[in-house]
C-alpha cells in the first residue's frame, strides 16, 4: 500500500472540542458534542436534488447526522445547534479522556465526512459504499497515561480493533463509510507541542521568537530558542492542565504531570453562579455560556447578559489559578534548571485577557530565584500547538511505512 492510499489524521480530541488535521493542511475544529437521536424525521435530502447535495456535502462537517454501532446521532456542530439534549464531557467524572463515548464517535464521525467530501470532489458516487484506510496521531493527557499505561493501548484498540461503518442519515439514501485504521500511535498532551511543535515548526518558532522580543528586548529571541534546553510546558485545556517538562532537550517524564481541572470548571462554575447575578438568567450548558462570553452583543439585554457572564467567569477564575500555581511550584522546587515556561491551550486566551495570570507566575518564579521567560502562545498557537506536533507525528508515520 502507497502513501496516496492512505489518509493522514492527526486528532487533538480537547473536552471541549476536537481539533483535527487531514494530509498536513486540512485543518478543522468540532465541538465535542453529540446529540442522541430516538426517533426517526421525516426530512432527509432528496439524494438526485443535485443543488440540495452539493450544499449538504459542502457544509458535512457541519451538519453531520451519523449511525454509528446501531446509535443515531447529531454530531459535533449538528448538535451544539441543535434542540436536542447535548452529552458534552462530563468534567467531574472520573472517567479519562480515553473512556469517554465522544472519543470515539466524534473522531469517527469527522473522518468520514472528510473522505465523503474527498469523494465527492473525485467526482465518486457517494451513495456507494465508500473505504478510506487511515494512519492516525493522537494524545491524551499526562496523568491519564501516568496513572494508567495502559489506556495508551486502550485508545489505539479502540480504533484498530475492526473496522468502523459511519451511516450518514442526510440524504433519503445512506451514505456509508467504512474505516480502516492500520495504524494508531498515542502521544502526551503538552509534550508532543514542546517537543515536537516547537523543533518542527518554522511558523510556530517565529511566534514565539516574536513574543520573546515583545516581552523581553533585551534578550536575543532567535539565540535563546536556538539554545533553549529545558523547558516547561503549562497546557490550559478544558477539564486538565498539563505541565510537560524537557530537561537537557530530552521529555522528563517523572517530573511532567496534571491537574485534573481546567478552564471549563471555571465556565461549569460561572454557569452555576450566573443566575444569582443575573435576576434569575440561566444558560443550559458550559457551551453555550462560553459562547455568551465570546459574544458580540448589540441590544442593551444582551450587553447586560455578556456583562453577568463576564462577572462570574471573573469569581470563578482564582481557584483555577490557584491550583496551577501550586502544581507550578511543586515543579519548580524540583526543576530549577527551567529557560521557558511556555503558556498554550485554549484556556490559556481567556487567561492572558481578563487575569493577571502571567504575573502570578513571573512572582513564583521571583521567589524561586528563576531567570526563566514566560511566554503565552497568541490566539493563533494557543490552542493548536499540541495539533501542530501531531501532524509533524502522523506524517512521519505514514512517511515512515508507506512509499
Amino acid at each position: 500500500m502507497t502513501k496516496e492510499n492512505i489518509l493522514e489524521v492527526a486528532n487533538d480530541l480537547g473536552y471541549g472540542n476536537e481539533k483535527i488535521t487531514f494530509e498536513l493542511k486540512h485543518r478543522y475544529i468540532q465541538p465535542t458534542i453529540i446529540s442522541p437521536i430516538d426517533q426517526l424525521t421525516a426530512d432527509a435530502i432528496n439524494h438526485n436534488d443535485k443543488d440540495a447535495v452539493d450544499e449538504t456535502i459542502k457544509n458535512l462537517l457541519n451538519e453531520m447526522n451519523v449511525v454509528i454501532d446501531n446509535k443515531q446521532y447529531l454530531v459535533g456542530t449538528a448538535a451544539e445547534n441543535s434542540t436536542l439534549d447535548h452529552i458534552s464531557t462530563d468534567i467531574n467524572s472520573r472517567k479519562g479522556k480515553a473512556h469517554m463515548s465522544m472519543a470515539k464517535i466524534v473522531p469517527l464521525s469527522t473522518i468520514a465526512a472528510y473522505a465523503v467530501q474527498q469523494a465527492y470532489k473525485n467526482d465518486e458516487n457517494i451513495f456507494s459504499p465508500i473505504e478510506v484506510n487511515v494512519v492516525m496521531a493522537n494524545n491524551l493527557p499526562i496523568s491519564e497515561i501516568k496513572n494508567d499505561p495502559s489506556v495508551r493501548n486502550y485508545y489505539e484498540n479502540l480504533f484498530t480493533s475492526k473496522n468502523h461503518i459511519v451511516i450518514f442519515k442526510n440524504f433519503d439514501n445512506d451514505i456509508s463509510v467504512t474505516i480502516n485504521f492500520k495504524e494508531v500511535n498515542v502521544y502526551k498532551e503538552g509534550e508532543v507541542a514542546i517537543a515536537i511543535a516547537i523543533k518542527h515548526s518554522q511558523e510556530l518558532r517565529n511566534h514565539i521568537i516574536n513574543t520573546i522580543e515583545k516581552y523581553y528586548p533585551d534578550i536575543d529571541a532567535k539565540d535563546f530558542l536556538e539554545n533553549v534546553q529545558n523547558i516547561l510546558g503549562i497546557d490550559t485545556g478544558f477539564h486538565t492542565v498539563d505541565f510537560p517538562l524537557i530537561i537537557n532537550g530530552t521529555a522528563d517524564p517523572f517530573s511532567s504531570s496534571s491537574i485534573d481541572i481546567g478552564y471549563g470548571n471555571v465556565l461549569s462554575r460561572a454557569m452555576e453562579s450566573l443566575p444569582q447575578r443575573s435576576q434569575g438568567y440561566s444558560v443550559n450548558d458550559v457551551v453555550e455560556f462560553q459562547n455568551l462570553l465570546n459574544s458580540d452583543p448589540k441590544t442593551k439585554i444582551d450587553k447586560e447578559n455578556k456583562e453577568y457572564a463576564l462577572q462570574s467567569e471573573q469569581s470563578a477564575t482564582p481557584a483555577l489559578i490557584r491550583k496551577i500555581i501550586t502544581k507550578f511550584n511543586s515543579t519548580l522546587s524540583k526543576a530549577k534548571k527551567i529557560q521557558l515556561v511556555l503558556l498554550m491551550g485554549g484556556g490559556t486566551i481567556p487567561l492572558m485577557e481578563r487575569t493577571d495570570y502571567r504575573e502570578q507566575l513571573i512572582n513564583s518564579l521571583e521567589e524561586y530565584r528563576s531567570s526563566a521567560l514566560v511566554i503565552p502562545l497568541g490566539e493563533e498557537f494557543a490552542a493548536y500547538a499540541n495539533l501542530i506536533g501531531l501532524e509533524r507525528l502522523a506524517n512521519a508515520m505514514v512517511e515512515d511505512k508507506y512509499k
